[in-house]
């Protein structure tokens, strides 16, 4: 436990409690390391998450390439190969805190208790910028785990497996809905102009103007 943040301690307790009797929910945490069909709901979303604030800026100006670089550079954070089609990975949990930002609502990332007083929180983050390399290449990360999934889904439904590897299939259909819309979000930005966009304070779309 030595160097790790309170907010960590609180997942490592998450991790290790196990409902009983044995419901769908804990099967999946037990098995797939997640319980929900989002990267927030799973162990590599969460340990994204802990990475990404332990390395909040003093400053509060934070950048979504340097965030990326330090995931792929993590042990324990770096993207799997885009290839397998992985369910939930760092890069869909950086992601979902865009959009977060992009909602104006950072501070359901942070924990509030007294135990993580000490915890860096998202909500000091005043600026969180992006260029368009970095939010393209987070974009084509997302697509592409997407692509491969299903193209990996298509086969274990022919051999009569689960697809997707989910116990469920409403699930299935969910998670690719999920990420459809984090796709849909970050291309929503691209569209803005500016080589440098604005995550945390986006501007809000133009009206066009009425005539009478």
């Amino acid at each position: 436990y030595f160097g790790l943040q309170s907010s960590d301690l609180w997942i490592l307790r998450q991790r290790m409690s196990i409902l009983w009797p044995y419901t769908e929910n804990s099967y999946r945490r037990m098995y797939m390391g997640c319980w929900g069909i989002t990267a927030l709901e799973s162990d590599n979303g969460l340990d994204a998450v802990r990475c990404v604030r332990y390395n909040l800026p003093a400053d509060g100006q934070l950048d979504l390439g340097e965030m990326l670089e330090r995931l792929k550079k993590d042990r324990w954070n770096a993207p799997c190969d885009v290839k397998l089609g992985c369910a939930h990975t760092s890069p869909m949990a950086l992601a979902e805190i865009v959009v977060k930002y992009l909602d104006g609502d950072p501070g359901s990332l942070d924990y509030d208790e007294e135990w993580a007083a000490e915890d860096n929180k998202f909500r000091s983050v005043t600026s969180f910028t992006a260029s368009r390399a970095s939010l393209r290449e987070l974009r084509d990360y997302l697509a592409d785990t997407l692509k491969y999934a299903r193209i990996r889904a298509e086969r274990q439904i022919k051999a009569g497996e689960l697809p997707g590897g989910w116990f469920d299939p409403k699930d299935w259909d969910g998670w690719q809905k999920h990420m459809e819309g984090l796709i849909h979000r970050l291309d929503g930005v691209l569209a803005l102009e500016g080589s440098t966009l604005e995550l945390a304070h986006p501007p809000a779309p133009t009206v066009p103007e009425l005539t009478m």
